[in-house]
């Protein structure tokens, strides 16, 4: 059963890779967020000596400021996110993604190509691709070839998307059904298939399948493209961009964002009743430590008392 899902949307993540959700975040919520943009941006700026008109990005971005922190638990996209990957989750990347107008004696690579010479200052134009699928972390296919179903992301639109080629979202509806090696033979370029270019005013944001091909547009705009990613996975895997988070942080947060924030808890017992014969980390197995194990995963209650199972 699912709390929040409707049918059309659920068909469209499953056959598309992605679900669009138009004028989600309220203008209170996207003037909060612009803000604390603007205060990461003059630390960033200073710390790295960076112009007014220099792309930046940031990684664990959550930790950066508690607008961003608190989109991991949003109310209304927490129901969608345990609809689709369900409540054995927690965070593997926040990044906010900052890039001013290109200035107009840039040259651009073509879409998805990665090789323009905005890419090589700073703009990371990558190449189409599917996430988790480098070599060097992890390229094994399924048993029909396409990756494992192991994380979505909540792209989150804060500036003003609308219009084509303002630094969009690329993505190749359907992609996810296929295998990663389909795309590298094509060298990165999936010419043959559908490919979309996501038009979205601030506010918008797009729940999706990270296997799904996709790759991000120049901006010719005269308008900053400002964008933040949320992105979960299972909590047996580990997040990329940290190995703890600041204790200070995970102090002031519910037991549900420590979970999410990939928190155990601190009994004596962290790999079992029987750590030395038959070891299992918390990570895995919860109730190998007896009921107070699931303490640290209450995503698990929380969706049995909403409505899922």
């Amino acid at each position: 059963m699912s709390i929040a899902i409707t049918a059309q949307q659920k068909k469209d993540f499953e056959n598309l890779g992605y679900i669009i959700l138009e004028n989600f975040l309220h203008k209170e919520e996207l003037d909060r967020l612009l803000v604390a943009i603007d205060y990461v941006a003059t630390n960033i700026r200073a710390v790295k000596s960076l112009g007014p008109n220099d792309p930046f990005a940031i990684r664990n971005a959550l930790a950066h400021h508690d607008a961003f922190l608190d989109l991991i638990d949003h109310p209304r996209i927490l129901p969608l996110v345990i609809d689709t990957i369900g409540w054995n989750i927690q965070i593997r990347t926040s990044h906010l993604d900052y890039r001013p107008p290109y200035p107009k004696d840039l040259q651009t690579g073509n879409i998805g190509a990665g090789n323009g010479a905005d890419n090589q200052v700073g703009y990371q134009n990558l190449k189409w691709h599917p996430d988790v699928a480098e070599e060097h972390l992890f390229s094994a296919p399924s048993l029909d070839g396409r990756l494992p179903f192991m994380e979505i992301k909540v792209f989150y639109v804060l500036s003003d998307l609308s219009k084509s080629n303002s630094g969009n979202l690329w993505l190749a509806p359907g992609s996810h059904k296929r295998s990663p090696q389909e795309l590298w033979a094509m060298g990165n370029k999936p010419d043959a298939f559908e490919k979309i270019e996501l038009k979205l005013p601030p506010g918008a944001a797009v729940l999706w399948r990270t296997a799904t091909w996709h790759c991000v547009g120049p901006n010719l705009s005269d308008k900053t493209r400002k964008v933040m990613h949320i992105g979960y996975h299972y909590r047996w895997l580990r997040p990329t961009e940290y190995i703890n988070q600041d204790p200070e942080l995970i102090a002031r947060c519910s037991p549900i964002r420590r979970q999410l924030l990939g928190e155990l808890g601190k009994g004596d017992t962290p790999l079992g009743l029987d750590p030395n014969f038959e070891p299992v980390s918390q990570y895995w197995r919860p109730d190998n430590i007896g009921v107070e194990g699931w303490d640290d995963v209450p995503l698990r209650a929380w969706a049995q008392a909403n409505g899922t199972s």
